[in-house]
């Protein structure tokens, strides 16, 4: 995974749906989504709270 290409894509999308979608899309082979899908919403928690 690069890692720069994740967190852009946390800085450009504004909502957990759309984070998911554009890693899996970026990422097919991503096994555990379950993950993915805490790391999103980890991400949109940060950014509203900034």
């Amino acid at each position: 995974m690069n890692s720069a290409t994740t967190t852009q894509t946390f800085a450009e999308e504004t909502t957990t749906a759309d984070i998911v979608a554009r890693m899996v899309h970026l990422y097919p082979g991503w096994e555990n989504r379950r993950t993915l899908w805490h790391l999103a919403t980890a991400a949109i928690t940060r950014k509203i709270g900034q």
